[in-house]
Order: structure tokens, then C-alpha cells, then sequence
């Protein structure tokens, strides 16, 4: 089984971020694997999201690769954590 490493792209007085960040939190628990989330604010780390081309916020990049920009829907989310961790 392989590692996920997900950077979820957040910045302050984002609406949908909660939303995404307990998403992930409860995926992470439930799928039980090798997966770490890392929050990172694109106001203090703007480096990050000019890496991603990211515009808006929240994003949610796999393994350094975006898969996300708003907020995903619960079951494609799963799927892409997944299929990394079988990868």
C-alpha cells in the first residue's frame, strides 16, 4: 500500500475550507492508511499556490499533483485517496 500525502490549499476567511478540511480528516480515519494532510495557508506560503496554478481556495493536491479546486464531492475525493494508496 502506498503513502498519500494531500496538501489541502486553504487561506484565512475561506467559506468552504472547514468543509474540506473535516472531509479530509474523516477520509484520512476512515480509509486507515498511510495518509497525511497538511494544511497549508497560500496567504503565508504564496509559493505554494503559484506551484499548483491555483486561484481559488479550498484546492486539494495528491501527492503534488492538484486533483481538486472547490470543494470535491465526498466520494470522488475517496476514490483519488485510493487509488494512490493502491498505487
Amino acid at each position: 500500500m502506498g503513502e498519500v500525502y494531500i496538501e489541502m490549499l486553504t487561506s484565512p476567511g475561506c467559506a468552504n475550507c472547514p468543509a474540506v478540511k473535516k472531509l479530509l480528516k474523516e477520509l484520512a480515519d476512515e480509509l486507515k492508511g498511510d495518509v497525511t494532510v497538511e494544511e497549508v495557508d497560500i496567504t503565508v506560503e504564496p509559493t505554494r499556490a503559484v506551484q499548483y496554478g491555483v486561484m481559488s481556495v479550498p484546492a486539494v493536491a495528491i501527492n503534488g499533483i492538484l486533483k481538486f479546486v472547490g470543494v470535491p464531492k465526498r466520494e470522488e475525493l475517496k476514490r483519488a485517496i485510493i487509488d494512490e494508496l493502491e498505487t
